[in-house]
């Protein structure tokens, strides 16, 4: 096995460089960035939701010509070597099976194999295509299987208090009732206006109804906005029809005022010159817009440092 060049970077680029964030299929089998420690615990007991994107239509059209037994240590050892995207794989692996399809080849092993994105020295974000190493490489750490229990504390300590129904949104994890259960004697139990139960930590904080909530702008796939199975506890229902997804489950990004989404926003940087343009859903006081203003130029700073000019936009 060759060593990985650790090039130098800067800001979250330092951070994945020195392990200790890794970014790979995690939660809901989608990208995420998490602390190595936890990557290595819980993306084995995930594997149950990852193994889904093994039974979709699109699966079954590029599947079938090789033998999985042999592929998984095929892949290691190219990617021992150096790092790979998922089509160097799939090309490379075709010499072993010619009658599999390349596609199919590097999407087995994105799926069946628990692998890190190696980051670059970029500010955000990693090159496209990824380059992939599996992840115990990378780390120079065994995987360390932790429960289904030891997940479902940790999603509780992010968005409780949660009902199991937010578990598994958060989680993707199905038949976690047994697990909730154990755990139950450890947990505060509430129930909500409809009678569901909702399930917390005992020390976590529950700040009084009538807190202020300061507005805070939403990654486009933050889990505040995605792990509720019922949004309606932070989405008014006539502002649903703001956040249909699109192309690859993209969506417009979300900013919160007084805990509820109530405005969206996108940006832009072209030529030295970045720009956020918010999009109002209700009227706002003089004041709120302020709050709404300073928050999205603190955040445009923070996302295009380098720029010439910042810019913020509300659009009714």
């Amino acid at each position: 096995m060759v060593a990985i060049e650790r090039v130098q970077g800067r800001g979250p680029a330092r951070t994945a460089q020195r392990g200790d964030v890794v970014r790979g299929s995690y939660l809901r089998s989608t990208i995420h960035t998490v602390a190595s420690a936890d990557f290595l615990a819980f993306r084995p007991v995930l594997q149950q939701v990852i193994d889904r994107e093994l039974e979709t239509a699109n699966w079954r059209a590029i599947s079938g010509g090789f033998d999985p037994a042999r592929v998984e240590p095929l892949a290691r050892a190219l990617m021992a070597q150096r790092p790979m995207s998922a089509q160097e794989l799939g090309a490379a692996l075709l010499a072993h099976f010619p009658d599999a399809q390349k596609a199919g080849l590097g999407h087995w092993v994105r799926t069946r194999v628990a692998l890190a994105i190696v980051p670059s020295d970029d500010r955000w974000g990693y090159p496209r295509p990824p380059r992939f190493v599996p992840a115990e490489q990378w780390l120079q750490q065994p995987l360390a299987p932790a429960s289904t229990a030891e997940l479902l504390l940790h999603g509780i300590a992010a968005i409780g208090p949660a009902s199991s129904a937010d578990l598994r949104s958060w989680s993707g994890l199905r038949g976690i009732k047994p697990a909730l259960e154990a755990l139950r004697p450890r947990l505060q139990v509430y129930r909500d206006e409809s009678g569901r139960e909702l399930f917390d930590l005992p020390q976590a904080p529950r700040p009084r109804a009538d807190t202020p909530a300061p507005v805070r702008l939403l990654p486009e796939y933050d889990n505040v906005f995605l792990s509720h199975d019922d949004r309606d506890r932070i989405v008014m229902p006539q502002h649903s029809q703001h956040f249909t997804q699109t192309a690859n489950g993209r969506r417009l990004r979300a900013v919160l005022v007084d805990g509820f989404v109530r405005a969206g926003w996108s940006h832009a940087c072209d030529k030295g010159k970045a720009s956020i343009q918010v999009k109002l859903f209700d009227r706002f006081d003089a004041g709120t817009r302020d709050d709404i203003a300073t928050e999205a130029l603190a955040l445009l700073h923070f996302l295009e440092p380098d720029a010439d000019h910042h810019d913020v936009e509300l659009h009714p």
